[in-house]
Formats: C-alpha cells, sequence, structure tokens
C-alpha cells in the first residue's frame, strides 16, 4: 500500500509534511525563508515567480555526537512545482567533525551616537553554510552556532536595521578575540577556535580603509547566525531576524604590537 504523504503549502510553497517533525513550530518559517532566499529554480535554472506554484526540496544528513547529542545538516533548494513536487530525504551518517563553509562579508557603518556626532564601526557579517542543528534528549531544536555565539556572551537581534544592531550590541565575553595583524590578516575565535579567517590586502582601498577603522575603534562588531543571506555585492538579514537566528556583538582588538 502506498504511503500517504502530506503536502501542506505556505504561501504559493509546497514542503513534505514530515519536515515538521524536525522543525516543529519554525516549519512554516524556515519555508518562508528558504523560498525568500531562493535565487533561481534548483532543476531549470529559471527565475522564481513570486506567486507562482513552488516546491521546496530538503535533504537532512542525521548524525549522533558521542555524548549522545543529535547533529542534524538542513540543505534544501526550491523548484518550480512544474518542474518537481517538494521532498524530503533523510540521510542517516557517521558521526564526524563538522565541515563548513564560513560565508562572510565587511562593511563600515556610520553610528550616530548624539545629533551631530558621527563614528565609522566597522563590521563583520559571518555565518556558516550549511545550517547545522543539534537537539538533545528529544528537545527542541537548536542552533549549534546561534548556541555556542550566545553562550559566549552574544545576543539576539530582533531588528534587521543597522541602526537598532549599532544601538543594542555590546561586548562579548573575554573567550572571544578578534586579531588584526600588521600584515592584514584578521580572525575571529572563542576560546582559542578559529571561526573565521581571512587576508587582507592593505594596499587596496576597501580592504584599507576597513584596516584602519579597526585600527581606530579597536572593536569589531559581529553580526552572525543563521539564514544571513550574504552575496558578493549584498547582505540581507532580514530572514535572519525574522527567524531569530540573527546574533550581533562587540569583539575587541587584541593588541599584537
Amino acid at each position: 500500500m502506498a504511503r500517504l504523504i502530506l503536502m501542506p503549502v505556505t504561501r504559493n510553497v509546497a514542503w513534505d509534511g514530515r519536515l515538521e517533525s524536525f522543525k516543529g513550530r519554525d516549519t512554516t518559517q524556515y519555508v518562508r525563508t528558504a523560498a525568500a532566499t531562493a535565487k533561481a529554480c534548483a532543476a531549470c535554472g529559471g527565475p522564481l515567480g513570486s506567486d507562482e506554484p513552488l516546491s521546496l526540496l530538503v535533504n537532512i544528513t542525521q548524525s549522533t555526537a558521542p555524548d549522545g547529542t543529535e547533529r542534524l545538516i538542513f540543505t534544501d533548494c526550491v523548484c518550480h512545482r512544474r518542474c518537481s513536487g517538494p521532498a524530503l530525504t533523510v540521510e542517516q551518517t557517521p558521526w564526524q567533525p563538522d565541515e563548513l563553509s564560513p560565508v562572510a562579508a565587511r562593511l563600515l557603518l556610520t553610528h550616530k551616537s548624539k545629533p551631530g556626532q558621527a563614528s565609522v564601526v566597522p563590521a563583520l557579517a559571518y555565518t556558516l553554510v550549511p545550517v547545522v542543528s543539534f537537539r538533545e534528549n528529544d528537545g527542541e531544536l537548536t542552533s549549534a552556532l546561534v548556541a555556542l555565539l550566545l553562550s559566549h556572551g552574544f545576543q539576539l537581534a530582533m531588528s534587521p536595521e543597522y541602526a537598532d544592531i549599532l544601538e543594542q550590541a555590546h561586548e562579548t565575553a573575554p573567550s572571544c578575540n578578534f586579531t588584526v595583524t600588521p600584515q592584514g590578516a584578521i580572525l575571529l575565535s572563542i576560546d582559542g577556535q578559529i571561526l573565521y579567517r581571512e587576508q587582507l590586502d592593505p594596499d587596496h582601498t576597501d580592504d584599507a580603509q576597513w584596516l584602519e577603522a579597526a585600527a581606530r575603534r579597536r572593536h569589531i562588531l559581529i553580526i552572525s547566525g543563521d539564514n544571513l543571506d550574504i552575496t558578493d555585492t549584498s547582505l540581507d538579514l532580514h530572514s535572519a531576524a525574522g527567524q531569530g537566528t540573527l546574533v550581533i556583538g562587540t569583539v575587541p582588538v587584541a593588541d599584537t604590537s
């Protein structure tokens, strides 16, 4: 006998009903975010219309850590419904250390602390792809990156607006470190674990301006969490803020002299 698979529809996006057993109350927001950030149909490569029928396809890689914690990695794509129906696949894999790709963007923000007074704030937006979640004792699904940052003094940001972020962000725990070397290398670490590193070019105008702001300010605003939409030309924080996975904090620049 064929097994009946429910096909709920959120706005114009159909998804496999079994997804809810993994995402729980966050399922519909997850579906909306996947559709909002998809750039093209994963099947035909064509543009995705805002009102045409779409399908969400999700692959979940499931493993169990040595301490019994369940780890899940979600990878999704969006298609025209005429190209593919919704789907959910679950793969059981042996436990292994995370192999994740950091995605980041550097920016300079203007902070107006008082009327007529403004300062330039160097910021690093940083996330990991794919999203890694874990669940302990059949509890709520928790983001591994967000949980790590919150445990070291970062805070959740409810607003995606830079002005609000600049007003709300405060310094993180001493376990968080940001290093800028005289040669232009930058490095973000927590408890000695390197989260992100990049070699900047002090002779490149944009890199030089960011390095100068970091040297002058001595603090870096970190904008992180899950579902940050970072491309070569843009940064969109709305999905992260809407899902409650946007995390912020300021990290002092270590003295390397």
